[in-house]
């Protein structure tokens, strides 16, 4: 699970939606900016047009975060990165969101 330290503010987010770099993958998408001397911080969005239900919603995100977890000590510091799941994430494993959300990193270069 990610600390709350880790989370980005709303002030944040706005600013990485306007001015941050998209990249692309077969169900997910990833924007990111980064900012120098703070840890990087994390924001996974799912949109109800995706997932119909809540509950199907929260599993994508609590996936996502885990996914995320397990790659911080490679992670660079100072990214304000938002994960954006899409349609077809829906019916996707935890392996496979895991897979992606690495290979996005690594396309990005937000990965040592």
């Amino acid at each position: 699970m990610l600390s709350k330290n880790r989370r980005i503010p709303r002030k944040l987010i706005e600013k990485t939606l306007k001015h941050g770099k998209t990249v692309r993958g077969r169900n997910l998408s990833l924007k990111y900016s980064v900012d120098s001397g703070k840890p990087s911080g994390f924001a996974f969005i799912v949109s109800s047009k995706t997932a119909k239900r809540a509950v199907l919603r929260n599993k994508l995100k609590r996936r996502g975060r885990a996914a995320v977890f397990g790659l911080l000590p490679e992670i660079k510091d100072g990214c304000s990165v938002l994960i954006f799941f899409e349609k077809g994430s829906a019916k996707m494993k935890f392996s496979e969101i895991k897979q992606e959300i690495t290979r996005l990193f690594q396309k990005a270069g937000l990965i040592i």
